[in-house]
């Protein structure tokens, strides 16, 4: 197996099983407080990659502020997704999500001029499809 598959499966293993547990954990203790220690753990992690990562100087151009705005956007759908987490079921929720990179194909097509095969086209519908079958 490549090391892009296995990078790609290991994420698909990590993001299963976090949003599984935090659908269990949510349910015992309730969306607010569940995002309380969620955050609380992530800014212990942030700050440990922060440290590590640090550049050496600031800088703002467009490659920091393109950046900070996605990953204002990002935590914008996090945590509307935690809440419909909360209130829906995660088998309905979580695979209808997971459609979200069809945004960041279209996107790159539209926009950055990437090229699709027709089997990228094909795999494209087919997960429209497969989420919405996963979600009814």
């Amino acid at each position: 197996m490549n090391s892009v598959a296995v990078l790609c499966i290991a994420v698909i293993l990590l993001w299963g099983v976090w949003a599984f547990l935090f659908k269990v954990g949510a349910d015992e203790i309730g969306v607010r407080k569940a995002l309380f220690y969620a955050y609380l753990t992530g800014m212990i992690i942030s700050a440990a990659i922060v440290i590590y990562s640090y550049p050496g100087k600031w800088e703002i151009g467009k490659g920091v502020m393109a950046i900070m705005f996605a990953t204002f956007i990002g935590f914008a759908g996090t945590i509307i997704w935690y809440f419909a987490l909360q209130k829906y079921r995660a088998s309905i929720i979580t695979p209808f999500t997971a459609l979200y990179p069809i945004v960041t194909v279209l996107l790159s097509v539209l926009i950055l001029k990437e090229k699709l095969s027709p089997a990228n086209i094909v795999g494209i519908m087919l997960a429209i499809l497969a989420g919405i079958l996963l979600s009814i």
